[in-house]
């Protein structure tokens, strides 16, 4: 998937950055592969993360956190028109078709780096998200719904799903880990939206199942009681009664 990040500081467009590596990431330290030079961004503030087809964003642990849409996210797949908000700077999500944006001179730069972090006040925030265009999204409400271990080393245990993504996989970042040669790092996700919960194949010749089919990389709407099967681990999704 061809894709870029534009990069804006209130209304000035700084730069656009193709995604067109494995890992690309965000910070205030000059090793980053997008410079962000603001004392609210942190040295290591975010990544994104091109896993097949997929463009994923995490957040790498930053003081003030990354925010997508107007919500704090720790992982979130990349959709078109994703505003992320890092700091006080915002960056656009597009896709190649769209038409490229002329960069703009790079506006004054501010104080010079530190090593601490500056902290902003949710009250700050909402008002640079204001200002660079975003608008709050109203929540949806939706039931919350969990997953049930049946089957494999982690059987028994059970875990609600109330973040926006929640991976699978043998990687060290995944929620659940499913060893597994043929298992992927990040072999499957189960976002949380606004439609829905969803799961989605990313990598691994162990493919993904739900109720014995394979998953492909589109995301598949999962129902209560559905049962997810990866690896030699089988789980069963389930909406709580509220």
């Amino acid at each position: 998937m061809a894709c870029k990040l534009i990069l804006k500081f209130k209304d000035t467009v700084i730069s656009e950055i193709p995604l067109d590596r494995e890992e690309t990431t965000i910070g205030r330290k000059p090793e980053n592969t997008i410079h962000v030079d603001n004392l609210a961004v942190s040295g290591r503030h975010a990544r994104v993360l091109k896993i097949g087809n997929k463009a994923i964003l995490e957040d790498l642990g930053s003081t003030n956190g990354t925010f997508v849409n107007d919500k704090q996210i720790t992982k979130h797949i990349l959709q078109h028109g994703d505003s992320i908000v890092i700091g006080k700077h915002l960056l656009t999500f597009v896709s190649l078709e769209d038409k490229p944006v002329v960069a703009a001179p790079e506006p004054e730069p501010e104080e010079d780096d530190m090593d601490k972090t500056m902290v902003i006040t949710p009250q700050a925030r909402s008002a640079m998200i204001s200002k660079s265009g975003g608008s709050p999204s109203a929540a949806a409400a939706m039931p919350l719904a969990g997953l049930q271990i049946i089957a494999g080393p982690l059987a028994g245990k059970s875990m609600e799903l109330t973040a926006s993504l929640t991976s699978l996989g043998k990687g060290e970042n995944c929620r659940i880990k499913i060893k597994g040669f043929t298992v992927g790092k990040q072999a499957a996700v189960i976002t949380r939206r606004p439609t829905g919960y969803h799961i989605a194949h990313l990598e691994g010749l162990a493919k993904s199942k739900v109720n014995g089919e394979a998953v492909g990389d589109q995301p598949r709407t999962l129902k209560d009681g559905d049962i997810i099967e990866l690896g030699d681990t089988k789980i069963e999704f389930y909406i709580k009664s509220k």
